[in-house]
């Protein structure tokens, strides 16, 4: 019996209890994938499906995977970081979408889109607060018991005598 496997991303050894059997999306087959890998490969899922989303796509062409590793490297970016950008660009600016690229996810941006998220952020906490905070008065009117006198209903037959 075999105590170690291959993890299909990195292709390094490691002892069977270690690796994670995982299926993508669109796969037929379990893969073992070690924690790091597994991560990485959920991660790329997870970018897949938000940027599919975004643009209308059936699955991210080269360019786009091109530009994210070349985010991710130049400036450190996370998928996150990207999805959230993408969506702050196209979902509050309204910017049209003329080419399906991550070219508009840049420095600039990415500080438009933390400010934005960060001022949404404070006036939810706002909002919590003032809930949170807000005081409940109950007033308890007593209920005055009914100090006059009840007048009689006269009928205008009590006015005629028929003797």
């Amino acid at each position: 019996m075999v105590k170690t496997l291959t993890c299909f991303g990195c292709k390094e050894k490691f002892p069977r209890e270690e690796l994670v059997g995982y299926a993508g999306l669109n796969a037929k087959n379990l893969h073992n994938y070690c924690p790091k890998c597994l991560e990485e490969k959920q991660a790329r899922e997870r970018f897949s499906i938000q940027v599919c989303k975004i643009f209308g796509l059936k699955s991210p062409g080269p360019r786009i995977w091109t530009e994210r590793k070349r985010l991710m490297d130049t400036f450190g970016y996370t998928d996150d970081v990207i999805i959230d950008c993408l969506e702050y660009i196209y979902k509050v600016e309204k910017k049209k979408k003329l080419v399906e690229s991550l070219c508009l996810v840049n420095p600039v941006t990415v500080d438009h889109m933390r400010t934005y998220k960060k001022r949404i952020e404070n006036s939810n906490q706002q909002i919590v607060r003032a809930i949170t905070t807000t005081k409940m008065i109950e007033h308890i009117v007593p209920i005055k018991e009914n100090t006059t006198k009840i007048k009689k209903e006269w009928n205008p037959d009590d006015w005629l005598d028929c003797d």
